[in-house]
């Protein structure tokens, strides 16, 4: 059965790579490795956290791998100790300890297994988690207070400099930002703008018009002139923000774009007429959430309500798309995703039928048959599962390599042993039955008009993983037929 690798890097193991002391994931690769050959366990997938951030939401590969431990692909996780998985605040590591306990997925350390179904591993558990979460407290405190004595000391400690500046360390222990001149005089004239009454979206849309570019996206957007227009950086500033010392503003090392007196004047002109500020909260109305998709970008689709028609529209909010994906109506959506779920009703009873018909009547020889060809292609394959640990060792296969060539044989293993299970409570040989999603189907064809929204999207998600919308043309009065297509991905 498929095992995942995780390998972090704490601050101790970076301070200690500073020393010379070697690579550490390097090494903690190896190790597990060598765990997992000892113990036969197939790694088919490596997630190696580069970043070393305070809590899961800093963390991608932890957040991947949370969700294929939530979807129960794993066996188990090797990992060099508890702590590298989460040692951060209660509610993370009860996140963590959650997703391994509900899919019963075990954590393989060099020094203990950990089932987390066990009584007693779930107590040493989390009594690991506590003591971890105590020492991590503690360099948490001693962290911050240096922090706080560089901030006040006029650093800019914070990972990516704002618009206009790049990040530079002149002198050990000192942190500061230059001026880029030509992003400055963006920033210049940004601020201008505000002052001669133009809003953040109007500011946007002009840089956009100029073709001035921002740093990390082809268009500027409403919400970033605002933080322009916010942040006291500009007028030379140190802005952190700390609980136990609420917001620190302090005077910084660094050369200010705009006079202060300029900022001061942008931030009583905020204050005195804010901007409205419109919240995209479609979770509990759009019901295609989480499933419908923009076919051009790959962006998710979302949900506006039109005043002027007195319906709701689904619609792609990415500038890219704009005039080559046209919205619709959610009645149009619902209608075409309706007719799609009838057409693949008709298909899979009518699949249903013709395997009937077709069926061999000497099925049990062709179960026997059967059975002795993939009982022989297992012995093979969990053979060849050995020797691609020896090949890693010796260096013949890179860890790329190894992981694929992991993930294959484990995945052949695994439908291996599915289809000798399924032989084993006497399914059809051909065919697959699909009773179920036939129920699910028509379930949600009987009761999609009478079902509210949280109800609309369960049943969506019962029979479909994914939609892709595109559509191309407006439609108007004069105009009865629609280009709207949607390719429906059912479960």
């Amino acid at each position: 059965m498929p095992y995942a690798m995780y390998l972090r890097k704490s601050r101790a193991d970076m301070e200690a790579e500073a020393r010379g002391e070697g690579e550490t994931l390097a090494k903690h690769e190896k190790a597990l490795t060598e765990l997992a050959k000892r113990h036969s366990l197939a790694v088919v997938k490596q997630y190696r956290e580069i970043v070393s951030g305070e809590n899961i939401a800093a963390r991608p590969q932890m957040q991947a791998l949370l969700a294929d431990v939530n979807d129960g692909k794993y066996d188990g996780v090797l990992v060099m100790e508890i702590e590298r998985l989460a040692r951060g605040d209660t509610i993370d590591q009860g996140v963590v300890a959650q997703a391994f306990k509900t899919s019963g997925t075990k954590i393989i350390t060099p020094i203990k297994t950990y089932d987390p179904n066990n009584e007693f591993d779930e107590e040493y558990f989390e009594f690991s988690l506590f003591m971890s979460r105590r020492e991590y407290k503690t360099i948490r405190r001693r962290m911050n207070a240096g922090r706080i004595a560089a901030v006040k000391d006029g650093n800019y400690i914070a990972p990516v400099p704002p618009f206009g500046y790049k990040k530079i360390h002149p002198e050990p222990k000192v942190y500061t930002l230059e001026i880029i001149p030509e992003q400055a005089e963006v920033v210049k004239m940004i601020y201008d703008m505000r002052l001669k009454g133009s809003g953040s979206r109007a500011i946007a849309e002009e840089l956009n018009r100029m073709g001035v570019a921002p740093i990390k996206s082809r268009y500027w957007e409403r919400v970033s002139v605002k933080k322009i227009l916010e942040n006291p950086v500009y007028a030379g500033k140190i802005h952190w923000y700390s609980k136990r010392d609420s917001d620190i503003v302090c005077g910084g090392r660094h050369e200010a774009i705009i006079p202060e007196e300029t900022f001061n004047r942008v931030q009583e002109l905020i204050k005195s007429n804010p901007l409205a500020h419109v919240k995209n909260d479609d979770t509990l109305k759009n019901y295609y959430h989480g499933m419908l998709y923009c076919k051009n970008c790959g962006h998710q689709m979302i949900r506006r309500y039109i005043k002027a028609s007195g319906k709701s529209h689904i619609l792609c909010r990415y500038r890219t798309c704009r005039g080559k994906v046209v919205g619709s109506t959610m009645d149009s959506v619902d209608e075409a995703v309706l007719n799609a779920m009838k057409i693949k009703l008709a298909k899979i009873k009518e699949a249903q039928y013709d395997n009937k018909s077709d069926e061999n009547v000497n099925i049990k020889q062709v179960a026997h048959d059967k059975r002795s060809i993939i009982e022989a292609e297992l012995t093979r394959l969990k053979g060849q599962q050995s020797k691609i640990y020896d090949f890693f060792e010796q260096g013949i296969y890179s860890t790329d390599i190894f992981l694929e060539r992991s993930a294959e044989i484990s995945e052949k293993i695994k439908r291996g042993e599915a289809q000798l299970k399924e032989i084993s409570e006497n399914k059809t040989v051909s065919g697959s039955d699909d009773t179920e999603l036939i129920f699910r189907i028509e379930k949600a064809i009987r009761d999609f008009d009478k079902a509210n929204t949280n109800e609309k999207n369960k049943m969506l998600r019962s029979v479909i993983k994914k939609i892709e919308y595109s559509k191309t043309e407006r439609q108007c009065y004069r105009k009865s037929d629609s280009d709207l297509t949607l390719d429906i991905d059912f479960l």
